[in-house]
């Protein structure tokens, strides 16, 4: 059974998720869709890695809320 605090911070994530992880997502996602092609041409590597880390945002923030998992 869920602790109360585990469904705090369900709700809290949910939210970040909604507000903040899906557009942030969308956004480096498109970034990301423009520059994976150009990568070995150019040299982005670190650059589309970490644009890749912003696309998996929003995957993220599920698995905490799926999980319940606090900040710290």
């Amino acid at each position: 059974m869920a602790t109360c605090t585990c469904v705090l911070w369900c709700i809290f994530w949910i939210v970040v998720l909604i507000f903040l992880a899906w557009p942030l997502s969308i956004f480096f996602g498109g970034f990301y869709g423009f520059l994976a092609p150009l990568t070995t041409c150019i040299g982005l590597d670190k650059f589309t890695d970490l644009l890749l880390q912003g696309v998996n945002l929003g995957r993220t923030c599920a698995e905490y809320a799926r999980a319940g998992k606090s900040l710290c």
